[in-house]
């Protein structure tokens, strides 16, 4: 299904702000959310990582670029993708 324009500029803020995490940091969804102005979207930041392309489907922001593996849940845990 097509995003629209305004969902498509959510998914690249979010991938672009978790780009930002540096190697050996971790942060969390309500984080990043807070980050972009929305602090009551950390489910759809984990929504957005969920549904990140595979490096191998030609889209900038993709599973090889955007480190997922560094934002953790509320409880410090990795969510299942």
């Amino acid at each position: 299904m097509p995003r629209t324009e305004e969902a498509e500029h959510w998914f690249n803020a979010v991938y672009a702000a978790v780009r930002e995490i540096p190697r050996g940091k971790v942060t969390s969804y309500g984080h990043i959310a807070l980050l972009l102005g929305e602090p009551k979207r950390p489910r759809q930041v984990g929504i957005c990582l969920k549904h990140l392309p595979s490096p191998e489907s030609g889209e900038y922001f993709n599973g090889g670029n955007v480190p997922w593996q560094r934002v953790v849940n509320s409880k410090g845990m990795i969510s299942h993708r």
